[in-house]
């Protein structure tokens, strides 16, 4: 065998072994509860990845839902890291929250949060919530007490769906 063929024989082991390790991970549908006050939306989400649900998480397409189910989910939700803060933005419909990363569990994450208006009128002109006046506690009222409940390693066959949920005593 001459030096060439066994150097390309190299590292053609080499790279097969290479792409053998790197994984790529794929996308995974999961389930999503919401809940604001006396409402509960259980919604089909899409995982970027299904041991960390911080990375990203949003909504299943409401197309894929629709043809899926014949249904479509009541809110939207998306999930992801803000910049290179260690921050999550958190979105729900029109409503916003920037968050401290919270701690999950095996594709678990659970949160409870509150919430403003992404645009509140000042002046008379519609002006976006902003990151850093978020931070500095510049926040329109909106939505005082959201629970969200993300589970990446299960999609619920009942998703979407909705319930109206008794007030405690």
């Amino acid at each position: 065998m001459n030096k060439t063929t066994r150097q390309q024989r190299i590292v053609l082991t080499l790279l097969v072994l290479a792409s053998q390790t790197v994984q790529a991970v794929e996308p995974a549908n999961g389930t999503a509860i919401v809940s604001i006050d006396d409402k509960e939306y259980t919604i089909p989400i899409v995982c970027d990845d299904t041991s960390q649900p911080a990375i990203g998480v949003y909504t299943e397409p409401q197309r894929v839902t629709r043809e899926r189910t014949g249904r479509t989910s009541g809110v939207r939700l998306t999930i992801r890291p803000w910049k290179e803060t260690g921050n999550l933005i958190v979105s729900l419909d029109r409503y916003v929250a920037w968050i401290s990363l919270p701690s999950s569990s095996a594709g678990i994450l659970d949160m409870s949060l509150a919430m403003s208006p992404a645009s509140f009128l000042q002046d008379g002109v519609p002006v976006a919530l902003t990151y850093d006046e978020w931070m500095a506690g510049n926040r329109p009222a909106g939505l005082e007490e959201v629970r969200i409940e993300v589970n990446c390693r299960d999609l619920d066959p009942a998703a979407p769906a909705y319930r109206k949920v008794p007030a405690a005593d």
